[in-house]
Order: structure tokens, then sequence, then C-alpha cells
């Protein structure tokens, strides 16, 4: 079995290119391999600023070959009464590219039909890798492409090796003008240039010795490790994240933590702010003490091995003491205005040119945020309509201006100087969150009603001007605000109406909607539906349990969560699949039908009789316990009548010829549907 090398070597990669790279590299020598009938034992990806590489192993020497049917004509058409082919079948022989004395005939559904035999497969697999290998490479996903030299191809950074080897030989291909060969290269200032493998095995063996470490799984352990480690020489802590862990293993090829210090006196600025200086610009981690609080200390990653480290250390500090010190002024000159003041000039700032100017949504968030606290928490609601006004102010300030991911963050800060309450200043960063899937939720009430107001108003003034994701496309993260919706929700517990809120927003946008109210309404309902659908199922909802209980309602959004949960747990039950299939039976025999008052006059059997006095009293049952949201103990207590149920149905026949009777007797199988339908509709569930 033959093992396949395949390296692509360029100039620096963004580090943010590289691990989708490597991902959609994998991926893709899979796919093609498979789809090549190419058998093979283990897939293995390598990445470094430098290069992109796979490794295949179990790989065979030749494609397997098979034998298949290939079909033509009826055998009427193909061949005359005395037996001579037609031109038909000299036709079809000739598209196959066999004699026409290889033509067979068999036996189908539709008649007899000739055919050929033709054997597919056979190729050397060096020269599949060959052909696929320049494609794949240059079908590898990048958000930015450029060209170099003649501009016949394009890549994320020009190339400067290939390396394509099966069993230890060259693949004799190229990518543009450059041709594949046995030779990568080292580490730029540490290592060889020019290095010669044969394979896997010594490829990362060799490129070790010329000091890259080429998996970058291995890379990222290394670099949290010594970074650790650093840290722990010098009496503190590191300050752990992953995402620059990972950025700085795929800045580096060969990473040699460091230790640094900046000034004390600018442990003044806001914690957020100096990770922001550290990790945003310069890839630094942070480091605290015991009691974890930042210190002025850092670690950075270098990716060179240097004599005196203090040369390079030395330059890291004085890059950082200017950013240091340009914080500084920024944060300094901005306490010199209050927010109302910044807030002031969002007036002249256009959010979104057919919604109007950022001043005109705060005010519209203001108006919701003080609606909502009168349904939360009426004692909130002078908070929540202060956080609300100051809650874009910041992105005036000289700081957000040059460290965006601040925003909320500085506006804490400037709220915390200027003396503003607590529940004020927590609230006006905690209208940002959640940014992003699994984020941190609003953890004070104020906080919470805030950044509802700001989705909602986000929401629904985007749906009022058509902007409407599409596929991929989400420009104001509809998707990612409508889940911080729900998740505040759910996470607070919140009793609210969805309709509600969305009529009591779209009354603060004035003329600028371009749809009716209901149209707007349904729409951004049934989006609500789909990201509700997606949440639950990605957490192991069954789809069906989930579909069932958004057909039976989802306007109070945190009920519907406790709803599919009781449904949820209710289909692991040994017996719900007989339940589902009574159930939902009754549910599509009543579909349609107009709901009315049980005439026991009209019973003609004591099945009828008993089901309905065993429905009464379940529904006189199940009341408080739907009251109390209590829902799984309502499911099995209404569960219980299947029996009755499953009788009934055998004994009465429910479309009778006396229109009364029907009619009646669908109304107390309407009655159980009800009581089911508060929490779920059985007609969606698969039985």
């Amino acid at each position: 079995m033959g093992e396949l090398l395949f390296e692509i070597g360029v100039e620096e990669i963004p580090a943010g290119y590289i691990k989708p790279a490597e991902e959609a590299l994998d991926d893709n020598i899979y796919d093609e391999l498979n789809e090549l009938g190419l058998h093979f034992k283990n897939v293995t990806t390598y990445s470094t600023p430098r290069r992109l590489a796979v490794s295949v192993t179990g790989l065979p020497d030749r494609r397997p070959t098979k034998v298949t049917k290939k079909y033509g004509p009826p055998k009427k058409a193909a061949f005359t009464k005395d037996g001579e082919p037609t031109k038909a079948a000299i036709g079809f022989a000739s598209g196959m590219s066999v004699d026409v004395s290889a033509i067979k005939v068999e036996q189908t559904k539709k008649g007899e039909y000739i055919y050929v035999e033709v054997t597919e497969g056979g190729e050397e697999t060096a020269d599949l890798l060959v052909n696929i290998l320049p494609d794949l490479a240059l079908d590898l996903p990048f958000p930015k492409s450029m060209k170099w030299g003649d501009g016949a191809i394009q890549f994320t950074r020009p190339i400067h090796w290939i390396v394509a080897l099966f069993d230890g030989k060259t693949l004799p291909l190229a990518i543009g003008d450059i041709e594949s060969s046995d030779v990568t290269r080292g580490h730029r200032f540490l290592g060889s240039q020019s290095i010669k493998v044969t394979g896997s095995g010594d490829y990362v063996s060799k490129l070790k010795e010329n000091f890259v470490i080429a998996d970058s799984d291995e890379r990222k352990a290394i670099v949290l490790e010594g970074t650790r480690a650093v840290a722990e020489k010098h009496g503190v802590r590191l300050l752990e994240d992953d995402e620059l862990i990972e950025t700085v293993s795929f800045l580096t090829e060969w990473p040699v933590p460091m230790y640094g210090s900046f000034e004390e006196e600018y442990l003044a600025l806001p914690d957020e702010l100096l990770i922001a200086s550290m990790k945003g610009h310069q890839k630094m981690f942070c480091v605290k003490n015991d009691d974890g609080k930042l210190t002025n200390g850092f670690v950075g990653v270098s990716n060179m091995i240097v004599n005196d480290k203090n040369v390079v250390v030395n330059g890291y500090k004085r890059v950082l003491k200017a950013r240091l010190a340009d914080a500084k002024f920024f944060f300094d000159e901005d306490r010199k205005h209050s927010l109302e003041h910044f807030a002031s000039k969002l007036d002249g700032v256009v959010y979104q040119k057919k919604l109007g100017t950022v001043g005109e949504k705060v005010s519209r968030i203001v108006k919701l945020a003080e609606y909502l606290a009168e349904k939360i928490d009426p004692e909130k609601k002078q908070y929540a309509s202060r956080a609300a006004a100051l809650c874009k102010a910041d992105l005036e300030t000289l700081m957000v201006y040059e460290f965006p991911e601040l925003q909320g963050i500085m506006g804490r800060e400037y709220s915390r100087h200027e003396g503003e309450p607590d529940e004020v200043c927590a609230a006006i960063y905690e209208s940002y969150l959640p940014r992003f899937a699994g984020d941190d939720l609003p953890t004070t009430e104020t906080g919470a009603i805030v950044s509802l107001a700001e989705k909602v108003d986000t929401i629904v003034g985007c749906f009022g001007v058509g902007l409407i994701p599409t596929g991929t496309q989400d420009p104001f993260a509809l998707r990612r605000q409508t889940l911080g919706v729900i998740q505040i929700v759910f996470d607070k517990g919140y009793v609210l109406s969805l309709n509600e809120l969305l009529t009591a927003a779209i009354g603060s946008f004035g003329g600028k909607l371009e749809s009716s109210a209901a149209e707007l309404k349904t729409k951004i309902e049934e989006f609500f539906a789909g990201r509700l659908k997606n949440m639950w199922t990605s957490n192991g909802v069954p789809y069906d349990v989930a579909d069932s209980v958004l057909a039976a309602g989802f306007d109070d959004l945190a009920d519907a969560n406790k709803r599919v949960a009781a449904m949820a747990e209710l289909k692991k039950r040994e017996f719900f699949e007989p339940l589902a299939v009574t159930f939902k039976r009754v549910a599509n025999i009543t579909k349609g039908h107009i709901q009315g008052a049980v005439d026991e006059a009209l019973f003609e059997k004591e099945t009828e009789r008993r089901l309905h006095d065993e429905v009464k009293k379940a529904a006189h049952e199940v009341a408080p316990k739907l009251a109390a949201g209590d829902y799984l103990d309502s499911l099995e207590r209404v569960a219980a009548l299947r029996g009755m149920v499953d009788t009934f149905f055998d004994d009465v026949l429910v479309m009778a010829d006396d229109e009364a009777v029907k009619n009646n007797r669908l109304n107390l199988l309407s009655n159980i549907s009800m009581l089911f339908l508060k929490i779920a509709d059985f007609s969606k569930i698969v039985a």
C-alpha cells in the first residue's frame, strides 16, 4: 500500500485563513479519493504560516477495477429478423469503444435490451493523483486570494514550492509555473531551505530538525504549555485565551514564549482595554496575580530563537508602550465629556439609509425598553430608560473609534466614572450580550431588558425594509440577534407575548417600514420558529417534537421551551410510539372540524359515555397542571386516555351517516385533541 505526501509552500498566510483551509484540505482529499474509488487508511493534515500539507496512507497502487453493464436500445431495434446488427447496434458499439460482437442481450422488465460489459478502473494511482492535486490545491477556500507573476493562477499568497510524493517518488505536476519536487523548506530564518524528504515520516521529523512544528495541534499545545511555564516562572498566572492561543500557533512555526513588563501606571486603565491593546494588536498574553487581578506583565510568543531575548522583549515593550500611551490618551480625552455629549452626536450618524440615524434607533430602544420594563419589572423602568438612552453613546468616543471591540465596555466604564447607578452601568455593557454563540447572557434585569429592546428593534427594522437574511448573507446578524432574544427569554423565564412585543416595536418606526404590521409580524414569527427549531434540534430534540410544539404555538417563548422539554422526555418512554399513533389519529380526524358542545343524549354506545366522562375528569385534573407549566405530568395524564380512545375507535364509527351523531363524536374527540394541543400538535409526530 502506498503513501501520498502533498505540500504547498507559500509566503506567510494570514493566521485566520489557515485552520479553515487545513480543514477544507482534509475534506477535499477525502471526497476526491472516495469519488475515484481509491480506498485509504488515514488522512493527516499539516499547516504552518508557510505551508499546507496532507499525508494519505494505505493507498493502492492502482484504482480497483469493476465491470459494469452499459445498456443500449431494445433488441428489436438493434438487430434485424435475420440477426444482423442495425445502424443502432453499430453506433452503440462504436460509442462504447467495443466491437459489435461484444454486444449481449438481457431480458429486463421493459423487454429485451442490448448491453455491453465495460471494465472501469485499473489506472495507476500516481496518474490519478497528478490529475487531481493541482485543482484540489487551487480550490481551497480563502477570504481573499491574489495573483502574482503572469497572473495565470491565484492563491491566498504566492506559491514558492510544491512537494508531491507517492511511495517516495515525485509526482510530476505543476501549479502555475511551480513544479513539484521532493524538497521542502525549513524555518525561514533558522532552518535549511532545501530539505529532501521521502514521505510523511521524515517530513515531520526533518522539519522539526529545521525548527518547524508541522502539526498545528502540537504547536498549539506548545504555545499553551510554554506561555504558562514562562508566566509561572515569574510568579504570575497566564490569562488563558483559547482564541489567542490558536492565533499565535498559526503565526509561528517554532513558538518561543518570552516574558516582559510595562509601566505600572497603565494598570489604571480598564482591564478590557489592557487586554484589547495586548491581544488585538500585539498578540500578547496578559498575566494575573493569585487574586485574579491583572499585573503589568505580559507573555509574547516569538517565531525566533535569539541569543539575547531582551532584544525581542524590549521590542515588544516599545511597541506596547506606544499602544498603551495612545489608549491612555483616548481614555483621558473621552472622560472630559459626558456620555450624554457623545449620545447627542448620534443624530448625525446614519444607522441604515431607510431606517434613519443611530440617534433615532436609540429613541426607539428607549421606548421599547420602557415597555418591556413595565411588563417584566416596573421598578426597573427608570434604570432601563437611562441605560437605553446611553447604550450607543460610546460609539462616538475616541476609544471605541480606535478599539471597536470595546463598544459597550467603554460605555460601562465611562458611566461608572460619571457616577451612574451600577445597574445602569452594567446594562449599557449587557445590552450587547450575547455577542456570539456561547457568549455570556445579561445577568442584571435591566441589562436583559435593554438587550431585548435593542435586538428586537434591529430585527423589526431590518425585516421592515426588506433586509432579510438569505443563504449565507446576513449583514445585520439577524440570526444571531434572534437567537439572543430567545436565549435571554429562556434564561430569565420571562412571560412575554412575542406578538405583542413585535407590535410595540413596529409602532415606534412611524412610516419607515415598507410592510404592513400583520405581514411583518408573520415573517418575523416564521423566522423565530426557524431559529427555535434549529436551537432545539441542535440540542438533541427530535425534529418532529420541535415541529409539534411549534405547531401548537410559541407566542410565549419560555413556555414553548418548557413544552418541548416535556415532549422530548415523553418521547423517550416505551409507550410513546403507540400513544403517538392513537393521538395522531385523533388530531387528523378532527382537523378542520369546528368544535361544539358534546350532547350526551346523542350517545349510542356506552363506550362514548365512558370516554366522555374520563375526558372531563382528565380536563379537570390537567387544568391546574397546565396553569403551573407542569407539562410532563399533564402529558402523562392525557396519555392515560389512550386505552379508552383505542376502544372507542374499535367500537364506534366516528363518521356516522347521521350528521348529528358524527359531529357529536367529533366534538368528543376534539375535546381530547384540545387537551394535548395546548402542549403539542400530535399530527406532526412521526409514528
